[in-house]
């Protein structure tokens, strides 16, 4: 967008002190808009991002901005997540939601409202990874016996390398945590996972979740890990759709089934 704004905000001033006929003013002015139409995806697909499914980047919402994250899940389930970059580094955020949202019956809301947090210990360079220090109490889908279907991160320390090619965009995360939900099992757990863009509009998502802090005798989460995948359509430079494919390999106890899962992203200036 800074290019469109650019164009607009200085259109008068440019054609007054153009040297040129009409006709060389608006070849310029149409190829300033093409290129705002071409790069403008391009653009807002730069914005950092700071998860892949269910598992933290180290990126960071944008000082100034904030992001409003809704999830639509199983059983009419609806989470929303809301995230403002408070300092250059530092970003904060709250979520909420329940199941049964959409659809018949009673709704089960969730039984608080969670908080989000994550601070930049190093930025990203040629030779090392941006790394975040986070917590987060949020966890994913179903609530039940004092947790989430899918553990919160709790305590988090998050890694992302991302590479630039004529190919395209490819970035390499990893991390490990701490769940504050440790009734059934206080172990630690991690996670890796890749995104790769295609074009400046879309991108796919995967990640594996060692999900070892969820393999006690009462869990009723996965003992195998989780595997993840998913894609990200910027449809706008401020709108984005992603669609997730969540526990892929149907690993587990109780019949586990992979899920579907809709998410809408929006990002704006404060």
């Amino acid at each position: 967008m800074p290019l469109c704004n650019f164009v607009v905000k200085n259109r008068g001033k440019g054609v007054y002190y153009y040297k040129g006929g009409i006709l060389q003013r608006l070849r310029w002015v149409a190829t300033a808009l093409t290129v705002c139409i071409a790069v403008g995806p391009a653009l807002a697909e730069q914005a950092e991002l700071t998860r892949l499914v269910d598992s933290p980047t180290a990126g960071l919402i944008e000082k100034g901005h904030y992001a409003m994250d809704m999830r639509l899940f199983a059983n009419g389930g609806v989470a929303g997540r809301l995230q403002a970059g408070a300092l250059q580094r530092l970003s904060i955020g709250l979520s909420f939601g329940g199941e049964r949202l959409i659809g018949e019956g009673d709704i089960d809301w969730y039984p608080q409202v969670e908080v989000t947090a994550r601070y930049r210990v190093i930025e990203e360079n040629q030779t090392w990874p941006a790394l975040v220090l986070g917590y987060e109490t949020q966890g994913y889908g179903a609530y039940g016996g004092g947790r989430y279907q899918v553990k919160s991160k709790g305590f988090y320390l998050a890694a992302s390398k991302n590479y630039v090619s004529s190919f395209g965009q490819f970035g390499l995360h990893a991390g490990a945590n701490i769940s504050r939900e440790d009734t059934d099992d206080d172990d630690w757990s991690a996670w890796f996972g890749l995104d790769k863009s295609l074009n400046g509009e879309l991108a796919l998502l995967a990640e594996y979740d060692l999900a070892r802090n969820d393999d006690g005798p009462q869990a009723r989460g996965i003992d195998e890990g989780y595997l993840n995948v998913g894609a990200r359509w910027v449809v706008a430079p401020q709108l984005k759709f992603a669609f997730y494919l969540k526990n892929t390999l149907s690993s587990g106890r109780f019949d586990p089934q992979s899920s579907r899962e809709l998410s809408v992203i929006y990002t704006e200036e404060f």
